[in-house]
């Protein structure tokens, strides 16, 4: 696994040796703006009551320096919520069970200027914590205790390639668009937040 995830940062970060040389300017302004997401997260957990498989949805948001003429450097944070309803464990566990996960790292990309298009491609690396609340039987509706239930939380370690594209609205607000893949690296055999997200926002620039 190691050796996949440095081969795919040389491969993501080649490009952005080459743009280096372009010109001599190295900073070429900033950008930072929210997102909205939706996902579908997957995994296997053998000691969780349930395999809980689904549609997530959260937000975040970036900020990236401009370097060269296409490089950009940042960081990047999102929040994200896995309901059982959205699951396909909604008819196993209670109303109210949900996986949340949190997450936060660098991001690279390479960006470039298409007219009122920027495409880019790049990779995020971080970490984060995803916090398990199974409840097997009871109501959220009142304040009894429930005997029934589980709390789990475990952290991991990820690697997130993903494509996307800016459309300039105007020079300083761009919508953006991008997809990625996430790949979570954990040394036990607990649920791994893995799977593909879509974004959507906007990103103001100076």
């Amino acid at each position: 696994m190691k050796n996949k995830v440095v081969l795919i940062l040389l491969i993501l970060s080649s490009p952005f040796f080459l743009a280096a040389q372009e010109t001599t300017s190295v900073f070429q302004g900033f950008s930072g703006g929210m997102m909205l997401h939706s996902g579908y997260l997957f995994g296997v957990n053998p000691k969780a009551p349930a395999v809980v498989e689904g549609f997530s949805n959260g937000m975040g948001g970036a900020m990236r320096v401009n370097l060269w003429s296409h490089l950009r450097v940042g960081v990047e944070g999102y929040v994200s919520t896995l309901d059982v309803q959205n699951s396909n464990a909604r008819d196993f566990l209670a109303d109210g069970s949900s996986i949340r996960t949190g997450l936060g790292g660098v991001l690279v990309d390479f960006c470039w200027h298409k007219g009122r298009w920027w495409p880019y491609l790049g990779v995020g690396v971080g970490g984060g914590a995803m916090r398990g609340l199974y409840i097997l039987e009871g109501s959220q509706n009142d304040w009894s205790l429930e005997p029934y239930a589980l709390f789990n939380k475990q952290t991991f370690f990820y690697v997130s390639p993903f494509v996307g594209t800016d459309f300039c609205l105007t020079p300083k607000v761009h919508l953006t668009v991008k997809a990625d893949w996430m790949l979570s690296l954990h040394d036990g055999s607990l649920l791994k937040p893995t799977g593909m997200k879509l974004f959507l926002g906007f990103m103001f620039c100076h």
